[in-house]
């Protein structure tokens, strides 16, 4: 493999104001900004369980998972590291992230002899998540979990399904309320009527004039402020969901 980051949960590494306790997310992002063929993550557990294995004998080490859904989310409730800051939900958060830009990772027992020389045998260890075929663009991933939003856009539910469903821009006709003080090229969170987020973006205008121009057509920007650069609030290629 051409580059491999191997990362223990018990470190902890501060980025860019972003506490990465478990360090689970940022060896995703690291094993993403460098290209990786594989992610191995090195736990004091073998990998992830049907159910807790430190609490349950008929517990069944998973070797294979191609997607996480809810249903794998839950398996994580217990099945968590005790010690170090990282559990078993950051690993699979991590792997989210791996997979959707076409790293595969692996969760596998630090503890085990020559476990590192057993994964790149191709050997079965720990629980394998294989890279998506069409992964997404590194650089939505990057921006989806790396940065800190410096800033919040409540949309309704016509821009929310834009953005989940259609592969829309973010117009200002379609955001309900504005949150936080930010410039132009800050990352911000999207998020739906519910206040669940939708997506991260770069703004194309900052905070005070989105203020002026939310629930606003697009035509009626210039005439507003006075000028208008951008249609888009984000647009498209500087979006990414989550």
């Amino acid at each position: 493999y051409g580059a491999i980051p191997i990362i223990n949960e018990n470190d902890t590494v501060a980025v860019d104001e972003i506490r990465f306790g478990d360090n689970d997310t940022l060896a995703a992002l690291v094993a993403t900004l460098v290209d990786a063929d594989l992610l191995v993550l090195l736990s004091d557990i073998d990998g992830l369980y049907t159910m807790n294995p430190r609490t349950n004998r008929e517990a069944c080490l998973i070797g294979e998972i191609t997607e996480i859904n809810e249903e794998i989310m839950a398996l994580a409730g217990e099945a968590g590291s005790g010690f170090g800051t990282g559990g078993m939900q950051t690993k699979l958060q991590a792997a989210r992230i791996a997979m959707n830009s076409g790293v595969s990772m692996v969760i596998a027992n630090g503890a085990t002899k020559n476990i590192l020389g057993d994964i790149l045998a191709g050997e079965a260890c720990g629980t394998f998540f294989g890279a998506f075929k069409d992964p997404r663009r590194r650089r939505k991933c990057w921006l989806a979990w790396s940065t800190v939003p410096k800033g919040k856009l409540q949309v309704d539910e016509g821009a929310a399904r834009a953005l989940v469903d259609q592969g829309k821009s973010l117009l200002p006709i379609g955001i309900t309320q504005v949150n936080g003080n930010f410039d132009v090229g800050a990352v911000v969170s999207v998020v739906g009527h519910d206040g669940v987020e939708l997506a991260r973006g770069i703004v194309n205008y900052p905070s005070k004039e989105l203020r002026k121009i939310s629930g606003k057509k697009t035509g009626e920007i210039a005439g507003i402020l006075g000028y208008k650069d951008y249609d888009e609030v984000i647009h498209r290629d500087n979006l990414s969901l989550v």
